[in-house]
């Protein structure tokens, strides 16, 4: 192999490597409070059973082992900016059957408008009771969501209650 095709191949593996390396950064948490790399917020963490985990494309997920439940924060870049917080909102829910809705509000979580919404559906023939909040910000979505099963829902309500209150953008 010549000398340019080799600087070619160590080009074009490199830009992988330094990709997956990004992506693979570390969750970084202090003080009980979380501050996904990039993301421009930061929410505090609830204590007691919830494991930290990375799934997806999530930008972090939160694991209750006790209560099969589970928390997440994804966020998304909109290329539409016109569409609205309940098309948004609405996405959020494809693929869900027999969807109950219990609430449907306009909330603000750190000033900004937001959809809060709690319903009950089925996902692969499992139950579940889901609470979310859709957030525009900028040219992002940012999805905070919750479930468990409907008989152990409430026992995670107020975590999640507290990770609401406690989320902050970091660039306003």
């Amino acid at each position: 192999m010549h000398y340019f095709q080799i600087k070619y191949v160590i080009r074009w593996l490199g830009v992988p490597c330094f990709v997956l390396t990004l992506g693979c950064a570390p969750l970084q948490v202090k003080d009980g409070i979380l501050s996904p790399p990039h993301k421009n917020y930061t929410v505090t963490i609830p204590g007691k059973g919830w494991e930290l985990v990375k799934a997806g494309k999530e930008d972090v997920a939160l694991w209750h082992k006790q209560y099969h439940a589970m928390i997440a924060f994804i966020s998304s870049d909109i290329e539409n900016k016109k569409v609205s917080l309940k098309m948004l909102n609405n996405q959020l829910f494809i693929g869900m059957k027999n969807k109950k809705i219990l609430l449907n509000e306009p909330v603000l979580v750190d000033n900004q408008k937001t959809l809060h919404t709690i319903l009950m559906c089925e996902i692969d023939n499992h139950k579940l009771t889901v609470e979310s909040y859709v957030i525009k910000f900028g040219n992002k979505v940012y999805d905070l969501v919750s479930w468990a099963p409907p008989d152990l829902f409430d026992y995670i309500r107020k975590d999640f209650e507290n990770i609401i209150k406690s989320f902050k953008f970091s660039n306003l």
